[in-house]
């Protein structure tokens, strides 16, 4: 499976769309259950995200491996104690990836990236890397030699802005990894009910609706399927809130014949206003 199971859900209430809050002790225990019977295996989390590390380590019986991310920090011996404490809570001497949650701090501090390296020569972490929100950020990063082992960025129906790095990072072997793939919820809206800036995205998101209908693919499915069919994308990270709701994103791959005739139909979607694809707009 490409999918790595996000944790934000689990630490605070996050998603516009997320109307079960954050899941109980049983409820988690079942997601991760439901996770490893589907072959998935890896975690994604934060400091940032609530008690959502010291919950996974408490619940996850060491079937999982982990990839975290260190907050802004304000020199570079944080990045180390924000390690150890994650280490901790998560139970493990060894995490799969440490990123920088967000990519600016690497940029304003070359310092930052040398302690990443230093994590990974000490055998702390098998892979390190960055959280990206733009393009203009990679490419600052790689001129200035911090080549990662893994990037995440978000990366969906509507938001493509990516796509013109996918070589770029494949040749350097990098994984990449996609959040956001159903934009927080916004796909699952009536495009009708957009109030503020967001009434400006109602014309592409029925367009999608029209896409979904013609080819009888459910929103959620066209969502998925859009970033699994995608060869260049290692991963897919999806939050999940509840059992049934992993039930639902793993059924929802698409076998449809025209999947693929729905995805050329979706990339000739035209965006007028792209920073409103970032939520942090919103």
């Amino acid at each position: 499976m490409k999918f790595v199971i996000g944790s934000v859900q689990f630490g605070i209430n996050y998603g516009i769309n997320n109307f079960c809050g954050i899941p109980s002790d049983a409820e988690l225990r079942g997601i991760l259950h439901k996770a490893i019977s589907n072959k998935i295996n890896i975690i994604d989390t934060a400091a940032a995200y609530g008690d959502a590390e010291f919950r996974l380590g408490q619940l996850s019986q060491g079937e999982f491996q982990f990839i975290s991310k260190f907050p802004n920090v304000t020199r570079k011996e944080n990045i180390y104690e924000h390690f150890l404490n994650s280490s901790k809570n998560l139970g493990t001497s060894l995490l799969y990836g440490y990123m920088a949650h967000n990519a600016n701090v690497l940029i304003e501090n070359p310092e930052y990236w040398h302690e990443l390296v230093r994590l990974k020569l000490e055998k702390k972490v098998l892979k390190i890397g960055y959280s990206l929100y733009n393009p203009e950020q990679l490419d600052t990063l790689l001129s200035l030699g911090y080549v990662p082992d893994i990037v995440q960025f978000p990366y969906s129906l509507l938001d493509r802005k990516f796509e013109t790095s996918f070589d770029k990072l494949k040749d350097l072997n990098t994984e990449i990894h996609v959040r956001s793939v159903f934009l927080q919820g916004l796909y699952f809206k009536n495009p009708s009910s957009l109030q503020g800036n967001l009434a400006t995205l109602n014309a592409p998101l029925t367009q999608l609706n029209e896409i979904s209908k013609l080819y009888s693919i459910p929103m959620a499915s066209l969502a998925l399927s859009f970033v699994h069919y995608q060869d260049n994308i290692d991963k897919v990270v999806i939050g999940v809130d509840s059992v049934k709701q992993l039930e639902e994103n793993i059924a929802f791959i698409s076998t449809n014949k025209n999947i693929h005739k729905a995805i050329h139909a979706i990339r000739n979607i035209k965006i007028i206003n792209p920073e409103l694809l970032n939520p942090s707009n919103w």
